[in-house]
């Protein structure tokens, strides 16, 4: 037993005391470990995962990887490109506008068209036939689901109608001095855009020029169809971004709601014939890219 004063730190808290082992009960390891000993210690068991972390891991190894090549354009009819879309039905405009536009100038001039929503579930059938490639059978009791179909496909358009591209020329366009100017530079700014565009802009801009014709009854003149459409049909680069502010949000949507009013309310001026030659030739090129 070592003397107390040369071993404090062996007696803790407790005043334990420690001895020493007999001599017999220790065997001294050289060389080689006794093979006695080793089959006498316990051999480790293997720890057995939580069912939450056996999960996780069988998730994650069943999760397909994310392919390295580019995936190969939608196709279909909601959410594809116009211009591709025109070229694969061999249509000058697309059958979704050309169908409930006329649908609704027989059936839809009534109080709030384009204004007031449909119902859901009916704009999801409607859809789905358009997808399937038929011309669904439309009802006057569903004319609001109609006119929310029409929007909608403008508004998941990849490229908008009026084209990101073009966005600045358009609201340069519509704040220019003098009605004259406006009128010009606006007619320059739509022979701008790929054939597809033009051509379907005219159809719609025409079709929603004959509703403001009946404002007396829709209550929609042309005022009240931009602010409704203009969302579907223009916007800039930046609006996608989380950045923009709720005063720089206001300011684009008043442009938009100018830049459709403008368009409904000179349809006749700046669609007085049919596609130019420049517009001809533009047919199937691609706009440029955005800055």
């Amino acid at each position: 037993m070592p003397p107390k004063e040369l071993s404090p730190w062996w007696r803790g808290k407790l005043g334990f005391q420690v001895g020493f082992f007999p001599g017999e009960c220790v065997e001294l390891i050289s060389g080689k470990v006794p093979e006695s000993l080793i089959n006498s210690l316990p051999k480790p068991v293997p720890k057995k995962r939580g069912k939450l972390s056996t999960f996780l891991r069988s998730v994650v190894k069943a999760r397909p990887r994310r392919s390295e090549q580019p995936e190969p354009a939608k196709e279909g009819v909601f959410g594809c490109d116009l211009g591709e879309h025109l070229l694969r039905s061999g249509r000058d405009v697309p059958q979704v506008l050309q169908s409930c536009a006329e649908f609704i100038e027989q059936h839809g001039v009534v109080q709030g068209i384009y204004r007031l929503s449909g119902v859901a579930s009916r704009i999801q059938r409607l859809r789905h036939e358009f997808e399937s490639e038929q011309v669904p059978e439309l009802s006057v009791r569903d004319i609001h689901s109609v006119s929310s179909l029409c929007k909608m496909y403008f508004r998941e358009l990849p490229n908008p109608l009026l084209t990101e591209q073009l966005y600045g020329k358009f609201s340069d366009a519509v704040c220019a001095a003098t009605e004259e100017e406006r009128l010009l530079r606006m007619q320059d700014t739509i022979q701008q855009l790929p054939a597809p565009h033009y051509r379907t802009l005219e159809y719609l801009m025409k079709h929603l020029a004959s509703l403001a014709g009946n404002c007396s009854v829709t209550n929609m003149h042309a005022q009240n169809l931009a602010i409704v459409w203009a969302p579907n049909l223009l916007r800039s680069p930046q609006s996608q971004s989380a950045c923009t502010s709720g005063e720089a949000a206001c300011t684009e949507l008043q442009t938009q709601s100018a830049v459709v009013e403008f368009l409904i309310s000179h349809t006749d001026s700046l669609f007085h014939s049919k596609s130019t030659p420049a517009v001809e030739e533009g047919a199937g090129e691609s706009l440029p890219p955005l800055a």
